[in-house]
């Protein structure tokens, strides 16, 4: 698959991030599909940041660790950044009179790199601007440097500037001067980009937080409760900015506690309401998830995943709190854990993670990472037709609430364990909803014949999940199939990787590079991660030649739970925890590396339909 990779590298409040955006979305009218990365400190401002283009005339989802243009805002991002460089790389500096030392000089030659001095400085006092318009001066030079239109670049800082002439006409004599710049030495230095697909053109730019607060809107949510921790923030930011358009209720909690009872209070009532966090402030709601498992109030909750312990990575990227998301709080309970993906998962979710928490009457943990929350994707447009609401048994019917008699709220009895609801202030019998062990009515009874009742009533429910949740997504080269239609196929399968979250998308790009072009490997995606089917996975370890498990943790957590569901054990796990995600070269080197040692198959891979696995 065609890929050109850019990076630009700077000092946190350097504007790197506008530079980014607007190349990004300039690409993405191009026809092209354009994926972000972002790597900051935990700082307000300084240290080394830098935002990564990955661009493609076919869908990805993944970025590289090396790149074919740096773009360095300062001599810091040359010293840190110039051994990403492939081979007949460019590194585009504004550093006046640097001298790169001995070993860069090196490099320079072995790779045959290309260096280009942009004098930035130089430029502005020509134009009488200020320092904070270097940025248009390097984007309009970029945007040369990839052969785009100039008119196309004028159109989307127009777009900003529109209401500000004065301003506008100097962005765009910014723009006239940065892209007509050629090096003395280099001359005209071009990046050949593959030929464009008009398809990506309509497409969205999007961030996995984004994507999940317009999936909240989605599912009916009429309040959001948090407070900051990275990277649960731009979750929070996105739907405050929504605000005046949804006139959703949104509350900044004194801390995660505050927030998690907010949102309760706010479902009791009959209203859908949401909360986030990371880490430690999940620990901090997890009391409220254990009260709600008690009386039974549905709730949803987002555990944006990074590094711990403790404080730990705040501004990095982990998978390391699956085990906390299953087993966190005091005692036994039905509770369901979901991990999106993407920025379609992000939003197709939240209406499912809704409906859950209500025809169960549980909490349901959505599970992301700060790889999803804040990567840029290129996003076919959303179904926006109303999402499929169900509030299960909760009983809204003026007659049917009548008839309600106090002891059908916790009825010990009621099949699947999930008990009529009904919202306080209706016209309708009253039961206690308190965090003590209780009878039908809610009334405290600690007697071991109530006590037994109770907790199989509630446990019921999670029978019901296993049943019913989907089954994990499986494919195959690229391409989607059902268990049971590859198996009819007659299907061997060369190497079978097991992963969950934003592993998913890496993987299938790695799939379909051209270095594994008609190798049988499959990758089977778990979304629905507790209560864990392992039926599917079962039947294709039997019919796998090696099965490898991928994550972004130090033990394992998937497999953990496998083997303890199924007893299947995964010996061979390419595990990844330095706060960095998988990188699309470096998972490609992995795979390749087991592919070498797996006998290839014979014969053609099996003609098998696509199919939609989703249910």
């Amino acid at each position: 698959m065609p890929r050109i990779s850019l990076k630009i590298v700077g000092a946190s409040g350097q504007g790197i991030n506008s530079i980014g955006a607007i190349i990004a979305k300039g690409l993405k009218r191009s026809g092209y599909c354009v994926f972000g990365y972002r790597e900051y400190p935990s700082l307000i401002k300084g240290g080394h940041a830098s935002y990564q283009l990955d661009v493609s005339n076919e869908r990805i989802c993944s970025t590289e660790t090396k790149v074919n243009v740096l773009v360095a805002l300062n001599h810091h991002g040359l010293e840190l950044n110039m051994d990403e460089l492939k081979q007949g790389g460019i590194v585009l500096h504004v550093t006046p009179g640097w001298q790169f030392p001995e070993h860069h000089r090196k490099l320079i030659s072995e790779r045959s790199l290309r260096v280009i001095y942009f004098p930035v400085d130089d430029m502005l006092n020509r134009l009488g601007a200020r320092a904070i318009l270097s940025n248009v001066l390097l984007t309009a030079f970029v945007w040369s440097m990839l052969d785009q239109d100039i008119d196309a670049l004028k159109s989307l800082v127009g777009e900003k500037f529109a209401k500000k002439k004065a301003l506008l006409d100097l962005n765009m004599r910014c723009i006239d001067e940065g892209y007509s710049f050629v090096d003395p030495e280099q001359g005209r230095i071009s990046v050949v980009l593959p030929p464009p697909d008009k398809g990506f053109a309509g497409h969205l730019l999007i961030t996995g937080s984004q994507a999940m607060g317009l999936g909240a809107v989605h599912a009916g949510v009429r309040v959001y409760a948090g407070y900051p921790m990275t990277p649960s923030s731009p979750l929070l930011s996105f739907i405050a900015e929504l605000e005046n358009k949804t006139h959703m209720v949104i509350k900044q909690a004194e801390d995660e506690i505050t927030a998690a009872q907010i949102v309760s209070g706010a479902m009791y009532m009959g209203t859908r309401a949401l909360t986030a966090t990371s880490g430690v402030g999940f620990d901090l709601m997890s009391e409220t998830l254990s009260l709600n498992a008690m009386i039974e109030n549905p709730t949803v909750f987002v555990l944006a995943q990074r590094p711990g312990p403790a404080t730990g990575l705040p501004t990095w990227t982990a998978q390391g709190s699956l085990l906390q998301a299953a087993n966190c709080s005091a005692g036994e309970f039905a509770r369901c854990v979901i991990a999106v993906s993407n920025s379609q998962d992000a939003f197709d979710l939240m209406p499912v993670a809704f409906n859950l928490a209500e025809q169960y009457q549980i909490s349901v943990i959505v599970l992301t990472d700060k790889q999803i929350a804040e990567a840029l994707y290129t996003q076919h447009p959303y179904d926006l037709e109303k999402a499929e609401i169900d509030r299960g048994r909760l009983v809204v019917d003026p007659e049917k609430l009548k008839a309600l008699r106090s002891s059908d709220r916790y009825n010990p009895h009621a099949k699947g364990g999930v008990s009529l609801r009904w919202l306080p202030g209706s016209d309708a019998a009253t039961y206690c909803a308190q965090g003590d062990e209780h009878n039908s009515i809610g009334a405290v009874d600690e007697s071991s014949p109530n006590t037994k009742l109770q907790m199989e009533k509630r446990l019921r429910k999670f029978h019901g999940l296993r049943v019913g949740l989907p089954a994990p997504h499986l494919s195959i080269g690229g391409r989607s199939a059902t268990t049971t239609d590859w198996m009819d196929a007659g299907g061997e399968i060369e190497l079978l990787a097991v992963g969950w979250g934003s592993t998913g998308d890496v993987f299938e790009d790695v799939m379909r590079s051209d270095a594994l072009r008609g190798r049988k490997i499959a990758y089977l995606h778990y979304t629905y991660l507790w209560p864990l089917r392992t039926q599917e996975l079962q039947i294709l370890a039997k019919r796998s030649k090696h099965i490898v498990l991928v994550e972004q943790n130090y033990q394992g957590q998937l497999g953990m739970l496998i083997r303890m569901e199924c007893g299947l054990d995964i010996p061979d796990k390419i595990l990844k925890y330095d706060g960095r995600p998988f990188f699309y070269d470096e998972l490609l080197s992995l795979v390749s590396e087991r592919c070498a040692s797996t006998p290839e198959s014979e014969g053609n891979m099996p003609d098998f339909e696509i199919a939609d696995t989703s249910t």
